[in-house]
């Protein structure tokens, strides 16, 4: 492309630089290729010659549209879809053609007009291959100009209105041309043709672009007909000159400049918009996997606030058999440790068996019945907050996203997040369906009872529940032994055996109370130990998404960061290239 002087170079510049950001941005994004390439293409599309494409439905009369534009039958006509492929007519020194890739034909003439123009012939909006219309497509975003040709006939079908969309959505500037006009009964037929196109472009499309009727037969017949009067009569019938004075003031140097540089632009807009809404889609989904993640969290927390609060229930009735069993010691060192009782006090073996059976009953036995209610309960409620994540994970998992965006910005992001969904339900769904019950009880039983069995050995049982009473016994029966019956008889009863008694129940309450908190202790350890090892457990099931969420929100936060610069980049190209101070030296 001839740049007209340093103001234009150095807007040139900035595009290039423009473009490199985008395709830089649209790798990093995990873009399909096709969305690369052709911001790549547009790069390269800079330096090439201004490209006019014509569209239109393929009995429009696009081909004998070009052959009047360049005034020579380059373009085979016919009534059936004759343009099999894209062709791309150039400026040559000689006729030539050749195939340059798949769909795609180059020829190469000697007309003044392609000299600064390459005009691209598509095959029609409606063609029966459809391939042939994903080629066509393709050229729209890389086009400078479009052309798009209708039929007088049968003007702004169904499939014309949506190729019209397309191209607009590119950002393209449209020069509309009602083809055959030729083929109107009046000037009555061609007003309503008109007023029928221009509402239609206008209200389905919000577009006004520049409209011309035409008749190509008739200007292809006066060009060909040569200098004259009937040749003058047949161009002013045609309508081509006030089109042809168009495209030539449009495409003047400076003018294919300025539509050469505004045409990536589009490009990038569209492009910014596919992805800024794809972005905005993602930051949505992702702030409500946020809000899952949170409430998981928040969920195993309360969790861990309603267990505890429970526990220490449950752990209140394992104290209270211990302090009822204090209370019982209390009253048997009362009613037992007296000198009425002085003989059966130094039988061993008898004061630790009524101990046993009247004090210590049944607390082991009662102290193990609340243990295993403990395990039970604690077991129930771990497998049921597990079943609530389940739920509530398989509940987001049906969120699902907006597919036609999806498509259009084509990278993994949908899939990683299904497939990671997917992997946590699937996780948290076998933990309950393999959740073994008996052997989690079993497992807890071992850990917590245990502990409970080893405290009370530690705190207790060196000494023996009994052998405080022992131990008053014992000393009496010494203190009897060489004493008068009479001193012995006082003494022990003033004395000695309100003194012993008050020590064994001392003695006694203090190990039952060492037992108690021992007990609460060692049971409080190991409920945090099995409670904190279930929550971790639920929360490592849904870390791998969770870390997703996280590195996905920055990634979105990054790109639309950039997307923003993008643009304004981008406004700001724009802006200095429809600039009127922007001239050609």
């Amino acid at each position: 492309m001839q740049i007209l002087d340093e103001r234009w170079r150095r807007t040139t510049d900035r595009e290039r630089a423009l473009l490199e950001r985008l395709a830089g941005f649209l790798e990093d994004f995990g873009s399909p290729s096709d969305d690369v390439s052709l911001v790549r293409r547009k790069l390269a599309d800079i330096e090439e010659l201004f490209l006019l494409v014509i569209v239109g439905e393929f009995n429009s009369g696009k081909s004998a549209f070009i052959n009047a534009l360049l005034g020579e039958d380059l373009s085979q006509e016919g009534v059936t879809p004759t343009t099999d492929r894209i062709t791309v007519l150039r400026y040559g020194e000689h006729p030539s053609e050749r195939e340059r890739r798949e769909g795609v034909l180059e020829k190469e003439h000697p007309n003044e007009f392609l000299r600064e123009v390459a005009i691209v012939d598509t095959p029609g909006t409606n063609a029966i291959i459809r391939h042939h219309e994903e080629l066509s497509r393709g050229f729209v975003p890389r086009s400078d100009l479009v052309l798009f040709v209708t039929s007088s006939d049968r003007p702004f079908t169904e499939s014309e209105r949506e190729y019209l969309e397309l191209i607009r959505d590119w950002g393209k500037k449209i020069v509309l041309v009602v083809n055959k006009v030729d083929l109107l009964r009046g000037e009555e037929d061609r007003e309503k043709v008109r007023l029928f196109v221009e509402d239609g472009v206008n209200s389905m499309l919000g577009l006004k672009p520049p409209i011309f009727f035409v008749s190509s037969y008739l200007a292809r017949k006066a060009k060909a007909t040569g200098p004259g009067i009937e040749a003058d009569a047949l161009l002013e019938a045609s309508g081509f000159e006030e089109l042809e004075r168009y495209v030539t003031d449009l495409l003047d140097e400076e003018g294919r400049v300025r539509l050469k540089l505004e045409s990536p632009l589009g490009v990038v807009e569209e492009l910014v918009r596919r992805y800024g809404l794809a972005v905005d889609e993602r930051m949505s989904l992702l702030e409500d996997d946020f809000k899952m993640s949170e409430n998981v969290e928040s969920q195993l927390e309360l969790y861990k606030e309603d267990m505890t609060r429970d526990f220490e229930a449950r752990m209140s009735e394992i104290e209270n058999i211990i302090m009822q069993m204090n209370e019982r010691g209390d009253e048997w060192f009362e009613e037992n440790i007296r000198l009425t009782n002085v003989r059966e006090l130094v039988q061993r073996n008898k004061v630790q068996d009524r101990f046993q059976r009247e004090v210590v009953a049944d607390t082991e036995k009662l102290i193990d019945e609340r243990v295993e209610e403990l395990i039970d309960w604690m077991v129930d409620r771990n497998l049921k907050q597990w079943r609530a994540i389940v739920e509530y994970v398989n509940r987001r998992r049906q969120a699902k996203y907006d597919e036609h965006v999806i498509g259009e910005v084509g990278d993994n992001f949908e899939y990683n997040r299904s497939q990671l969904l997917q992997s946590v339900g699937k996780n948290a769904t076998d933990v309950v369906q393999r959740y073994d019950r008996e052997y989690e009880s079993q497992q807890l039983a071992l850990s917590l009872q245990g502990a409970v069995a080893q405290t009370a050995a530690v705190e207790v049982g060196a000494l023996g529940l009994g052998a405080a009473a022992v131990a008053v016994a014992t000393t009496a029966a010494a203190d009897v032994t060489g004493i008068t019956a009479a001193l012995v008889i006082a003494g022990f009863g003033l004395f000695i055996l309100p003194n012993r008694r008050r020590k064994a129940r001392a003695e006694f309450r203090e190990k039952t109370e060492a037992l108690r908190e021992r007990l609460g202790e060692v049971v409080r350890r190991q409920f945090d130990t099995e409670l904190n090892r279930s929550v971790e457990r639920m929360r490592e099931a849904i870390a791998p998404y969770t870390r997703f969420v996280r590195t996905e929100h920055t990634r979105m936060t990054e790109a639309r960061s950039a997307l923003a610069e993008i643009t304004g980049e981008t406004e700001s190209l724009r802006a200095e290239i429809g600039a009127p101070g922007v001239k050609s030296s």
